[in-house]
């Protein structure tokens, strides 16, 4: 009887068999990496950004000027540059805590190398809606650990000046939908970062900061009459 043709052919054995090994251990060490993998990707965002809209590059449209002047109470949305993805168009700080980063309209891995980044899902200031705000709990927002309710969050633009009160926290999984609701009719801020705070590697948490708008002019698409 005749060997099958695989056994029997010693260049195919010595061919094969490495091909089988390194697959075998691709699929353990994908195995082992991918939850890792998947965690990095969510890191800290809570929402995956498409693709179309990563650039390696961010863009600035925010000017440093009079901000005296910006104390209105109604900015006219045709006079106002809206920002693209992963512009800086504003300046972010917490007084109490000594934050001042800048703010940029997207939540990339470039952006939140530079500042903070808002998730584009969420409204931009005075639309009366949510805003949703995530950056680094080593970097930008490692001061969140220390924030009180009553502190001061400010939020400055080129079309004005915005002011949030900070009404409380949240720990919460990072998949925890139910700790943010981009749907409500009010303007509130919703900062969050990785939890807990000064660690390195990937968390499974997040911490959530809570602010309603207490200032700051009401965006409208026609003049009033």
């Amino acid at each position: 009887m005749s060997k099958p043709s695989f056994l029997g052919n010693g260049v195919a054995v010595y061919f094969y068999l490495p091909l089988l090994l390194c697959a075998a251990g691709y699929i353990v060490l994908m195995a082992a990496v991918f939850p890792l993998l998947s965690n990095a990707l969510s890191s800290l965002g809570l929402f995956t950004s498409d693709g179309a809209f990563i650039t390696p590059e961010t863009k600035a449209i925010f000017e440093q000027k009079d901000y005296g002047a910006l104390n209105v109470e109604i900015v006219y949305e045709k006079d106002i540059v809206m920002p693209t993805y992963g512009t800086h168009y504003a300046r972010l700080t917490i007084p109490s805590l000594s934050v001042a980063v800048d703010l940029y309209y997207g939540d990339s891995s470039a952006v939140l190398k530079k500042g903070v980044g808002q998730y584009i899902g969420s409204s931009l200031p005075g639309y009366g809606r949510p805003l949703l705000v995530g950056g680094h709990n080593n970097g930008a927002f490692g001061g969140l650990q220390h924030v009180k309710t009553g502190d001061i969050v400010t939020i400055t633009t080129n079309y004005g000046i915005y002011s949030y009160r900070v009404t409380g926290v949240k720990i919460a999984d990072c998949f925890d939908k139910s700790a943010y609701n981009l749907q409500q009719e009010k303007e509130q801020l919703i900062l969050y970062t990785c939890y807990p705070f000064n660690t390195l590697g990937l968390t499974d948490k997040r911490f959530f900061v809570y602010a309603d708008k207490v200032s700051g002019p009401r965006i409208v698409s026609e003049p009033l009459e």
